[in-house]
């Protein structure tokens, strides 16, 4: 008698054409091993006995009894690990939301299609695509930092700028940089701001980081500045920190102890903070503008009253969230393409530069220069990195930039 190979697909469709013909797709492409299953229940019977056999599950996201929806929450309570597809005749809506979901409950989803799914769209997000469980680290305790640790890595200088390098778009040339906190920890290598700044938030600290940060960058750029090396560099600045006239009087001291004109500052506001003293922040941020410094709004598409910040303040730059440009890069986005393209096309109008944050490989960089963006920053182009290291950066940079040109802009 012939063994039947243990599946290593699932794929789950109550519509028996649908699941078929996907079936049939599939072992045309090279799977074989597949388990088929019109019921959700079934399917979630056959992962939770070792839900590490499989390295692909295909689920629609309409199905009686328990939909997709469902599906994922016990899907991921089961342990699963493996790559994840989604479909769905609903629209691209649902199959968004869908995505998202999936990965909050930690599921590796590689892309979610429309049906009717075509032999070549399955192609695409199946071709050279490594399938099976993927590591995942083991879940760490967030570390807990007195407020006197805090306190104290910031007036010893322990918390310090990383640069990571923006590029325009159109000819790969370096246009600046933006600041990132890392803290040098004595014991704990060097930690990313999402270890530590919600810490130095809750205890009370952002105002003192602040003006730390804002003396180095000022110090780095006069650095920059003699060695003919001049660049701008941008700062997250918390809003806080600009609800007092007293941010003025620490930038102009500390621009001029540095030597530098406060134009080479960029200050980037977080859209979701709350402009706490509305009053005095207007005032602070025109005042600021007047001065020179280049007003931006950060992880645009993540907050609220979007529309009033852009009226209200007088904003140079806008920086599309990376949530948007990661999911627009790609297949099957089309709500995230289509509220990015309103968002290029209304900052054009309004006069704003439009920063692409989180541009990770080519697809994501062809798209955002396609519809307009003008600047790109994120690991496709460079990973933060300490201020000795940009210079050698940039002239590696220029040597290759247009590599990731398409040919039309690099003039090959």
């Amino acid at each position: 008698m012939k063994n039947t190979p243990a599946p290593e697909v699932v794929l789950i469709d109550d519509d028996l054409f649908s699941l078929r013909l996907l079936s049939r797709q599939l072992e045309q492409l090279g799977h074989d091993k597949i388990a088929a299953l019109e019921r959700a229940n079934d399917a979630l019977a056959l992962i939770q006995k070792e839900p590490r056999a499989f390295r692909l599950v295909i689920v629609d996201l309409q199905m009686p009894e328990m939909d997709g929806i469902e599906f994922l929450r016990h899907l991921s309570a089961a342990g699963y690990a493996g790559a994840l597809l989604l479909v769905s005749g609903e629209g691209p809506g649902i199959l968004q939301t869908a995505e998202q979901l999936a990965k909050l409950h930690g599921l590796q989803v590689i892309a979610s299609l429309p049906k009717p799914v075509t032999k070549a769209s399955l192609e695409r997000v199946l071709r050279d695509r490594r399938l099976g469980p993927a590591w995942r680290p083991p879940k760490m305790p967030a570390p807990r930092f007195t407020s006197a640790d805090l306190k104290a890595a910031i007036e010893e200088s322990e918390i310090v700028a990383y640069y990571q390098p923006k590029v325009d778009l159109a000819n790969g040339t370096l246009v600046g940089v933006e600041a990132l906190a890392r803290w040098k920890h004595p014991h704990g290598g060097v930690l990313p701001a999402s270890q530590f700044i919600n810490a130095i938030e809750a205890h009370g600290h952002a105002r003192l980081l602040n003006k730390s940060m804002l003396t180095q960058v000022l110090l780095q750029a006069k650095c920059w500045q003699d060695l003919d090396f001049d660049l701008p560099i941008a700062l997250n600045v918390q809003m806080e920190s600009v609800s007092t006239f007293g941010f003025l009087d620490e930038l102009e001291r500390a621009a001029a102890s540095a030597g530098v004109d406060i134009s080479c500052l960029t200050i980037e506001l977080t859209e979701s903070q709350i402009m706490g003293n509305p009053i005095v922040s207007l005032e602070v941020l025109a005042r600021l503008k007047l001065m020179g410094v280049t007003l931006s709004i950060d992880d645009f598409g993540t907050g609220h009253s979007t529309l009033t910040k852009l009226r209200d303040i007088p904003f140079s730059e806008l920086k599309l969230d990376r949530s948007f440009v990661r999911s627009a890069g790609h297949e099957g986005k089309a709500v995230s393409q289509s509220i990015i393209e309103a968002t290029v096309s209304l900052a054009h109008r309004l006069g704003l530069r439009i920063v692409a944050e989180g541009v990770e490989d080519q697809a994501e960089w062809d798209y955002v220069a396609a519809i307009g963006c003008d600047v790109a920053q994120g690991y496709f182009v460079a990973k933060p990195m300490p201020a000795e290291q940009v210079q050698s950066w940039a002239e590696l940079w220029s040597t290759k930039k247009h590599a990731h040109l398409r040919p039309d802009e690099s003039g090959s």
